[in-house]
């Protein structure tokens, strides 16, 4: 039997696999932060103890494996990296996880299912992606985009009867705090995205330009709560091996191995491609809290999170096209016969 076509066919579909299970890690991990936060376990002690650890699941192998190709450093890289930190650590996940005290997970994902619509736009404007109006693949990126952004709305607006047997999607009095913090947290993302799509171009060694992302977000933080919690809140309960749990799972999976995971497949595939799996984490979220936290389902929830499944795919589908033209087009100039 020929197997020359199993490799390639496991490289190209390697960051469907990596992401899809990165949006379970985060579902998972948001789900233990909304419980052993509301066991009284600071939030933001939560956010640096995961980034120290995941600056040294990074920085370790980034030393070794790339030591060879880790283009020399200069103060552009640095400040390139400091304000990736900024954004994607500081902004984004220090806010999302403080957010989770106040709504609950699965809208906070919901709220997070805007940044593919975000960054699409962005990358528009910054020339990261190119969209013909009248094209199929342009008609199907932003029916897509709508489709997805629909159905989060749907699940958030729509209660509809209950299929399954607690309630639907709530937050606290506090809602709107934890509001504004998903806004910041969501608009973090989507510029941290559009940056980093730059900054691999000019030092393309992903393990090193994350493990200094995340050394610089760990220093930011650290400052913020050195000023914001007592020295009371840095001794973590136990809370039956929990708190350990979610740090693990936080500083090893979601903040170690998804950062460089999503650095890797925006290197890869784009920024629009990685962000557009973001409907996926709506759908674990819903799962986890009613499957395993007994939330019940709603008929609203279920027709939503079938139109986010449904958008992304068709977002896939015109990226996959686009992958494919633009590969045809470079075999063609590669013929042999344009260049005689």
């Amino acid at each position: 039997m020929d197997r020359k076509w199993l490799a390639p066919a496991l490289e190209e579909s390697l960051p469907y696999v990596v992401l899809t299970l990165y949006k379970l890690g985060l579902a998972i991990f948001m789900i233990l932060v909304q419980y052993v936060a509301s066991v009284g376990v600071s939030t933001v002690a939560i956010v640096v103890y995961e980034h120290i650890l995941s600056t040294i699941v990074l920085g370790i192998p980034a030393f070794f494996l790339e030591r060879n190709k880790r283009p020399p450093l200069s103060l552009v890289v640095v400040g390139h990296a400091f304000l990736l930190g900024l954004l994607q650590v500081t902004f984004c996940q220090l806010l999302l996880t403080l957010a989770l005290q106040y709504v609950a997970s699965t809208y906070e994902s919901i709220a997070l299912n805007l940044v593919p619509t975000i960054v699409f736009i962005l990358a528009l404007n910054f020339q990261q992606e190119k969209l013909e109006v009248w094209s199929i693949n342009g008609q199907a990126k932003m029916w897509g985009l709508l489709v997805s952004v629909a159905g989060a709305l749907t699940m958030v607006l729509w209660t509809g009867p209950t299929v399954l047997s607690s309630a639907s999607l709530h937050s606290t009095s506090d809602g709107v705090i934890g509001g504004t913090m998903i806004v910041i947290g969501v608009l973090g993302a989507c510029f941290g995205n559009i940056l980093l799509k730059h900054v691999v171009q000019i030092y393309p060694a992903e393990l090193s330009l994350t493990a200094m992302m995340s050394m610089f977000g760990t220093i930011q933080t650290s400052i913020l709560a050195a000023y914001t919690i007592s020295t009371s809140s840095w001794k973590l309960e136990w809370a039956g091996g929990l708190v350990l749990s979610t740090i693990l799972l936080g500083g090893i999976v979601v903040t170690g191995l998804g950062y460089y995971a999503s650095t890797w497949t925006i290197k890869k595939k784009g920024p629009v491609f990685t962000s557009a799996f973001n409907p996926l984490l709506v759908l674990f979220s819903f799962l986890l809290e009613t499957f395993v936290l007994g939330s019940c389902a709603h008929l609203g929830s279920i027709v939503g999170g079938v139109l986010v499944i449904i958008g992304l795919y068709i977002v896939l589908w015109a990226k996959a096209n686009d992958t494919k033209e633009a590969t045809v087009i470079e075999d063609v100039m590669d013929s042999p016969l344009l260049q005689t």
